[in-house]
């Protein structure tokens, strides 16, 4: 079945997300098969190939699953992070020379206005030196007639009509109403099962067992040092962890961890904290499952 795949208009044939994205259909590997086998989330697969650094929580996060995708499609991973960091490098070059175009922009702005208001001084007593001629103008009286035989009628004086003054529209203070506020649904609580037969129990108990052992484990960081993880004895991965950092991972089966300092992690296995790995400053390896650390 094919499938659609909105791809990153604005990165070039040589950018990191168009390889892996190239590599990935040169192959003939579908997203879904590639999530499968790598256990990463489609979501993150599609990240990494539009170049949207926003879905990961941290740079280990990222470059861990860089590392393991570039290894799954035969790439280097070591080359695939270079490549990276040099795009990165890249795309804050560019944003600061926008931000220093647009700032130089905005302080070409009040020059303008000051020629304006240069140009608006000497147009307004221009004006106001005709409007002054005009009413002088008008105050000037004619020059006196001789007087008429008394027969003829004075003709009356028109009265001057004042300047109408144009009326302006009505301005609204009306604003647009808001948009309508999303209601959240409540989840229907499920009806309790109903009682089922001793054999049915058996099967329900043997299916309930086998999805207890997917699990997720997730890790933070509170001293730096460096891991090395293998997920279900098929994936492996490497981080450089940075206090701070917090990273999760799913597995099926278990997950083989490789710490360079046992007591700068705290680990926990579904949402429940596992006791310390070790001390501070020494190398532990362990193996953890649903139940947590295998003795």
């Amino acid at each position: 079945m094919s499938e659609t795949v909105s791809h990153n208009e604005d990165s070039s044939p040589t950018s990191l997300g168009a390889v892996l994205r190239r590599c990935r259909e040169y192959h003939g590997i579908s997203l879904d098969e590639a999530a499968e086998a790598t256990k990463m989330g489609k979501n993150y697969l599609l990240a990494l190939e539009n170049e949207k650094t926003k879905e990961f929580a941290n740079q280990a996060y990222l470059k861990g699953f860089l590392r393991i995708y570039a290894t799954y499609l035969g790439l280097n991973p070591d080359d695939m992070i270079r490549l990276y960091d040099k795009q990165q490098i890249q795309d804050s070059a560019l944003s600061a020379t926008a931000q220093q175009k647009k700032a130089a922009g905005d302080a070409q702005i009040p020059k303008k206005r000051i020629s304006l208001q240069k140009l608006a001084l000497p147009a307004f007593l221009l004006l106001l030196i005709i409007i002054t001629a005009s009413i002088v103008n008008r105050s000037e009286a004619p020059p006196k007639q001789e007087l008429a035989p008394p027969q003829v009628s004075q003709t009356r004086p028109v009265s001057a009509v004042a300047p109408q003054t144009p009326v302006l529209p009505p301005r609204s203070s009306a604003q647009a109403p808001p948009p309508p506020q999303k209601t959240e649904k409540k989840p229907v609580p499920a009806e309790p099962l109903k009682d089922t037969p001793p054999a049915d129990q058996g099967s329900a108990t043997s299916q309930s067992s086998e999805q207890s052992k997917s699990f997720i484990a997730r890790m933070k960081v509170s001293q730096n040092g460096t891991l090395n993880v293998t997920i279900d004895g098929a994936v492996s991965q490497t981080y450089d962890l940075m206090a701070g950092d917090a990273i999760e991972w799913k597995a099926e089966k278990n997950i083989a961890l490789e710490l360079s300092n046992a007591g700068g992690v705290e680990v926990e296995i579904n949402g429940k904290p596992l006791k310390s790995l070790g001390p501070a400053g020494k190398p532990v390896s362990i193996v953890l499952d649903a139940n947590g650390v295998r003795p």
